[in-house]
């Protein structure tokens, strides 16, 4: 067994709450959260040390990591390990929950250090430090993304992408003002964050979404609408409130972005997912009307679908027109489909559609080949036992005279 596996037995686990709810993970059983966070790695990573080594490295990394000592050689396998500050702040989560108050303080001492690889070493372990102690951790993030060292501030944005999924509400006004930020960088990295907490706490996604989907920066709608489909895959009323906000934007980026999530609707609420495709069906931008087509190919028949298709019969886009025409076949006896052909008929312009409408108004039975009028002939009666007797004898008959000539 290695060092990392041996002293992460004492690392203690954050009781994950649910954003919405309050109550501790384990009430919530639609929700997946890694609690067993891992620290960095360190330079004595992968070897084998004693219990007197292990009790001799337990005994040192406060020491480093607050930098009382500079540096600690350690020697495993007749092999030495050169250990300096940062190692020792790298190490810190290793060390026992009775440590708690030392650890915190020793981590305040790293993230405020002149040195910015002493910084940096302590920004790797903040979320898991925060898992037993948080208070003030997320101010301190938040100056360290103004750091003036690149690579700290490099880090600060990592820092923030394993903290937001771990705390969404400790990070919920940080998350807010870097997914607006002014430069690209950080706003790029909190989107980045916002994703990986879509897959742990969807409920604090949909809360973020709710502002972002109102505001009045077009990239900001664009980027939230990008998440609509993965939202939309559970049945909440927040979440189609926010697909249909999206599909009345005034920008066709946000609107096509949103008519991705109708299909995914259409598996688990289709009645929510029509009342999605009647509204795009007839929206200005050509792909969402393409996409509202095929979520209705998917619903299948229902009166309120055969209406709408309907509807799209006469749309003035050519492809809406041709989907839906191709489905009628589908929805309608042929009666009534031959009545409704020659409805289309009379104003459709179109050679190819126009064809399509003729071949559905004929009428087989009438004009249609030899082959397709028999299909409509009624059988013969069958011949009664009489019947069938006397044709049997005038056959004998018939023959007998053959015969005889």
């Amino acid at each position: 067994m290695t060092p990392c596996e041996v002293l992460n037995r004492n690392m203690s686990k954050y009781v994950a709450r649910h954003p919405k709810t309050g109550k501790p993970l384990n009430f919530e059983k639609e929700v997946d959260v890694e609690t067993s966070l891992k620290p960095p790695e360190s330079k004595w990573d992968g070897y084998e040390l004693s219990i007197f080594e292990l009790k001799e490295l337990y005994e040192k990394i406060l020491p480093l990591a607050v930098g009382e000592i500079q540096e600690y050689e350690l020697e495993v396998d007749g092999k030495k390990i050169l250990l300096n500050r940062v190692d020792g702040i790298k190490a810190l989560p290793r060390l026992n929950n009775k440590n708690n108050d030392e650890i915190y303080d020793a981590l305040i001492l790293g993230l405020n250090d002149d040195l910015a690889e002493n910084r940096m070493a302590s920004l790797q372990i903040l979320h898991i430090c925060a898992c037993r102690k948080p208070d003030g951790l997320w101010d301190i993030l938040a100056e360290l993304l103004d750091d003036d060292d690149a690579n700290v501030r490099k880090t600060a944005i990592n820092s923030l992408i394993a903290s937001v999924p771990i705390f969404p509400s400790g990070c919920e006004v940080l998350l807010y003002i870097e997914l607006r930020h002014e430069l690209k960088y950080r706003r790029d990295g909190a989107w980045k964050a916002l994703n990986e907490l879509l897959k742990k706490w969807p409920e604090a996604v949909m809360n973020h979404l709710d502002v972002l989907s109102r505001d009045d920066d077009v990239d900001l709608r664009r980027r939230a609408s990008k998440l609509l489909s993965n939202v939309a895959n559970r049945k909440s009323a927040i979440a189609w409130d926010l697909v249909g906000w999206a599909l009345q934007d005034e920008d066709d980026i946000v609107r096509d972005n949103a008519s991705k999530a109708i299909r995914t609707v259409t598996h688990h609420e289709p009645r929510q997912a029509l009342i999605f495709a009647e509204m795009a069906l007839f929206d200005t931008f050509k792909p969402v009307r393409k996409r509202a087509v095929q979520a209705l190919e998917r619903l299948g028949a229902s009166s309120r679908v055969n209406s709408l298709i309907i509807r799209g019969c006469r749309h003035s886009d050519l492809e809406i027109r041709m989907n839906c025409i191709k489905m009628l076949p589908r929805l309608m006896s042929e009666d009534e489909l031959r009545d409704l052909s020659f409805e289309l008929l009379n104003r459709e312009k179109n050679t190819e559609l126009k064809e399509i409408l003729t071949e559905y108004s004929k009428d087989d039975q009438l004009e249609g080949n030899e082959i397709q009028k028999n299909k409509y002939l009624a059988p013969a009666e069958p011949l009664d036992p009489l019947e069938k007797e006397l044709k049997k004898d005038v056959n004998i008959k018939i023959k007998e005279k053959k015969e005889e000539s």
